[in-house]
């Protein structure tokens, strides 16, 4: 059989026209029955059966066979087709087909993310609405990240994407370029359970500069918790981290070695006196591989939240010990997907207490 010839239906896949439900309200008046109908319009008995509910409505006219019997109405009810009131009704419910955006319904819940994203809290929109969410602060109102940057990108809140402090760039890493210097033991030698974070103790490190490479600012953070540590040190000297260590050291005491069990940095100059860093065993120093960012991820992003408020090419000259207060608690601070976006403050403080209570 060729193509041509063929008898196979080809299914139209429309919905039902004003034209077509004219022709209808004809045909019934023929006294035409569904399948004639249906045959006529190339649709299928079903269809013109739910159309024909769809646009009937009940007419009143009075009965030929009354009488005086009270058994007899004087009027008779019947279902009588109209198009236009079929057409009406479809109009009426194509309205409220497909998904309604919950913009409107979630109000409350969207002017708290702005607030978080827009004041001084500078949080990113799943930071906020994760908070909302673990808190139920707007039962009922819930929505995902997904769908607020969907929002985002239809302007539909008051978020633009410029506001958004950070949106995830990927770059293919490059191959590494090996220097021929060795500052210490390589990240290769580091102990398996670091990598799992399974155990607390084991942090990464990393350096800050200034504008003109002036200035040198000193981050520590915990892999397991995300808690982290900012310096101001002045400049890059070897001996400014190892006194960073003895003044840790002096605070926790006996606890030092518990709480400090291994360091990762990177290969900078700054960190090279591996020795004096290791002193009496205290810790174990490794180093990431060069041109390696990626593998003290951690810290990088937490180095990452402090350039929101040291934008690179600034000056530490005016920076005070109040300011960098302000700038290790907000990151501590802030909820964390991660972790159930509870606190690194939170989780810090739960494991220390336990340690110090030893």
């Amino acid at each position: 059989m060729s193509q041509v010839d063929n008898t196979t239906k080809i299914r139209k896949s429309t919905h039902l026209n004003s034209e077509e439900r004219q022709i209808i309200k004809r045909l019934l008046r023929k006294d035409s029955n569904n399948a004639e109908i249906a045959e006529i319009l190339e649709r299928d008995k079903s269809t013109i059966k739910r159309e024909i509910k769809r646009g009937s409505v009940i007419q009143r006219r009075e009965n030929p066979y009354a009488s005086r019997n009270k058994n007899v109405p004087d009027y008779l009810d019947e279902m009588v087709y109209f198009w236009e009131v079929g057409q009406r009704v479809y109009e009426e419910n194509r309205q409220n087909c497909g998904a309604k955006n919950k913009v409107a319904a979630c109000s409350s819940m969207v002017e708290f993310v702005e607030k978080m994203i827009l004041g001084e809290e500078k949080w990113s929109p799943d930071t906020a609405i994760g908070h909302a969410k673990v808190n139920n602060l707007y039962p009922g109102q819930e929505f995902c990240t997904k769908t607020f940057y969907n929002w985002i990108d239809d302007r539909l809140v008051k978020i633009k994407n410029i506001d958004l402090l950070l949106k995830v760039r990927r770059k293919l890493r490059k191959p590494r370029r090996e220097r021929k210097k060795i500052l210490g033991k390589s990240i290769d030698e580091r102990p398996a359970v670091v990598d799992t974070r399974e155990e607390y103790g084991h942090w990464e490190g990393d350096g800050i500069v200034g504008k003109g490479h002036k200035g040198h600012l000193v981050t520590l953070v915990e892999r397991q918790s995300g808690v982290g540590m900012l310096f101001n040190v002045v400049n890059r000297e070897q001996d400014k981290i190892v006194g960073v260590l003895d003044l840790l050291e002096k605070e926790y005491g006996k606890h030092f070695k518990e709480i400090f069990k291994t360091i990762t940095f990177d290969n900078g100059p700054e960190f090279s006196d591996s020795a004096g860093m290791e002193a009496s065993g205290r810790t174990e120093i490794y180093y990431a591989h060069p041109y390696s960012s990626f593998e003290r991820g951690t810290n990088e992003n937490w180095n990452g939240i402090v350039r929101r408020f040291i934008p690179k090419g600034s000056s530490f000259a005016n920076l005070t010990d109040q300011d960098m207060t302000r700038i290790y608690n907000y990151i501590n601070t802030m909820p964390r997907k991660r972790f159930g976006y509870k606190t690194p403050l939170d989780l810090w403080n739960e494991k220390i207490s336990v340690i110090m209570s030893v």
